[in-house]
């Protein structure tokens, strides 16, 4: 057992390489996000081994959103929740309802907040995490508050048309 071999996953060394037998080696990986590069190699003295399509890092998975709607002026800070978001250090970023969020704050490997920015609309509710290379989604997420009318200035008007209305609420973007 004197002998000797390190190894690589996708592209990075591994924090510890153990030498088990003449076909199995171990490979302690660090964390990171991506598949890029998916090929493992194994080095032993100057000769290497290498397997394509070998290793990737788990796909993002959003599970739930803290919130599931807001206002039309955006402002609003949204916890996305889940797994394989990266480790600090990496830059996971989102979106919510199609549209990229103001700021995205990596804050754990299952959490990620998202500032969402003004709009309107729901025709697009998925949020989305984004680590590295991969991403992960949630359907029916996210959308806008639904336009509210609370008064019309004027409450009727000739047959003929022509007639301007005001109307007022909220929600109108």
């Amino acid at each position: 057992s004197g002998y000797s071999a390190s190894a690589r996953a996708g592209g990075t060394a591994c924090e510890s390489s153990s030498w088990v037998s003449d076909s199995s080696v171990v490979c302690l990986v660090s964390g990171g996000t991506g598949w890029s590069n998916k090929t493992v190699t194994v080095s032993s003295g100057v000769q290497a081994g290498s397997l394509s399509e070998g290793w990737s890092y788990d796909t993002p998975v959003v599970s739930s959103v803290a919130s599931t709607n807001g206002p039309s002026t955006g402002g609003v800070s949204l916890t996305l929740s889940g797994a394989g978001f990266g480790v600090s250090g990496y830059s996971a970023s989102a979106r919510a309802g199609g549209t990229a969020c103001e700021s995205s704050s990596w804050v754990s490997d299952s959490s990620v907040v998202c500032l969402v920015s003004g709009g309107t609309g729901w025709s697009n509710k998925t949020v989305t995490v984004s680590s590295g290379v991969q991403a992960g989604s949630l359907s029916e997420g996210w959308s806008y508050d639904t336009p509210v009318v609370s008064s019309v200035a004027s409450t009727n008007g000739p047959s003929t048309g022509g007639v301007s209305l005001t109307l007022s609420g909220a929600g109108f973007g």
